[in-house]
């Protein structure tokens, strides 16, 4: 029925033409398996590169100090060591989210070019748990994006209208 409204509309020609192109289209983003294949490799490399540095998730949680290490008895180490803490956790974070990150990309490559529903039911399971942390570590007040797009907003408005509440002028 779709193909009756093109030729009416258009004409047997332009149809054809159309699909000629649509195909043309489909062949120009086709999959190149070794183009692909060398780009995984250069993935599994890194992610190898990374479990086997000294910024692997592993490593860094066995790298810490003890506690009392940087002194005691006075506040500023209890300071200083919670902050070592908290930046040796954030690196354990990071390091595991671009693991996880280079592994959904080496997956999304290996599967690139089939369809989702070809995909094997492990490799849909495992992005998707890739997906959902990535979800769950995700900190909206440091996305630089989310930044940008208030401090745009916040110039567009008019000044002077902060904390108004109201965008109505004239007497009531």
């Amino acid at each position: 029925m779709a193909e009756e409204s093109v030729f009416s509309v258009f004409g047997p020609e332009m149809a054809k033409s159309q699909a000629a192109a649509i195909r043309a289209q489909a062949k120009a983003l086709a999959v190149d398996y070794e183009t692909i294949s060398g780009y995984k490799k250069v993935v599994d490399d890194l992610l190898t590169k990374l479990g086997n540095s000294e910024a692997s998730d592993k490593k860094l949680a066995h790298t810490t100090l003890p506690e009392g290490t940087l002194g005691t008895g006075f506040a500023e180490a209890v300071d200083l060591f919670s902050a070592y803490e908290k930046v040796q956790t954030e690196l354990q974070n990071l390091s595991k989210g671009l693991a996880g990150h280079i592994e959904a990309l080496g997956l999304a490559v290996r599967t690139a070019g089939k369809d989702f529903a070809a995909v094997d039911e492990e490799t849909k399971y495992r992005l998707a748990a890739i997906a959902r942390q990535a979800e769950a570590a995700y900190v909206k007040e440091r996305d630089p994006l989310v930044k940008e797009q208030k401090q745009k907003q916040d110039e567009a408005r008019p000044h002077g209208t902060e904390g108004t509440g109201s965008t109505a002028g004239g007497d009531v």
